[in-house]
Order: structure tokens, then C-alpha cells, then sequence
């Protein structure tokens, strides 16, 4: 009776242990496999809502890796701006600002947020100029 015990106790421990390192192997791969936002396209979207009657909107977190960035070009012409009307406020360590146009993130990786601010101008080119900055959480 006494050996019958112990497998069954040996049993309950490799199930105890082999849950554990499930639950470890299950967090890792959710970090790697899960969907993260494209700073890119979250930029866009918020430039195009406040870009209309101006106004300031923040992205949810952002994990950001080695060497994203954005193209504030690119984000204009996607909110249907001229170049001009779109520019780089201020940014975190670890992030680079590129001829007032790019945004890039030189680091390892961050959680961040993007804040987009869009008022009215007396520019006559840029009725409306947006200001996106990289804050924190």
C-alpha cells in the first residue's frame, strides 16, 4: 500500500510542474505571437480625426522594438495634408527625431504612447498644423 502512495504522489508533482512550465511557455509566446499596434497606421488615424476641427488624442500603449518608426510624410499625406502641417513635438529617451519628419526608435524596446495635437494656424498652407509626440503610459 505504501509504494501505491507514492506514485501517485510522484504523479501530482511532474502534473504540478509540468503546469507551471506550460503557463511560463504560454506567457512567452502571448508576448511574442500577440498582435502589437503599428505606431505607423495609429498615427494616421488619430492626424485624420483631430486634423478636422482640431483637438488632441492620445493611441493606447504601444510596444515599440528596434528600429520603428514614423513617417510623418507619409502620415500627411494619408490625413490629406500637406507635409508641411505635420511635425514632431517631443519624444522620450531612446527615440530619435529625423528632419522633423521621422520619428525613430533606437532602443531594445518600450511601451509608449503616441499624443497627437491639432490646432488652427494662421499658415496659410496648413490651416490646421498636428504636433505628434511620443509620451509615456
Amino acid at each position: 500500500m505504501k509504494g501505491q502512495a507514492f506514485e501517485v504522489f510522484r504523479l501530482l508533482i511532474a502534473a504540478v510542474i509540468g503546469g507551471a512550465i506550460l503557463m511560463v511557455l504560454l506567457g512567452i509566446l502571448q508576448g511574442i505571437i500577440s498582435p502589437t499596434t503599428d505606431p505607423q497606421t495609429a498615427t494616421a488615424q488619430l492626424v485624420k480625426k483631430n486634423s478636422k476641427f482640431g483637438g488632441i488624442g492620445t493611441t493606447d500603449v504601444i510596444t515599440f522594438r528596434k528600429d520603428m518608426y514614423i513617417d510623418l510624410r507619409a502620415v500627411a499625406r494619408e490625413a490629406y495634408l500637406d507635409t508641411e502641417c505635420v511635425k514632431v513635438g517631443d519624444v522620450l529617451e531612446g527615440f530619435e527625431k529625423k528632419d522633423d519628419k521621422v520619428i525613430r526608435y533606437a532602443g531594445t524596446g518600450t511601451r509608449a504612447k503616441i499624443m497627437v495635437e491639432c490646432t488652427e494656424s494662421e499658415n496659410k498652407k496648413c490651416p490646421i498644423e498636428c504636433t505628434v509626440s511620443i509620451i509615456r503610459p
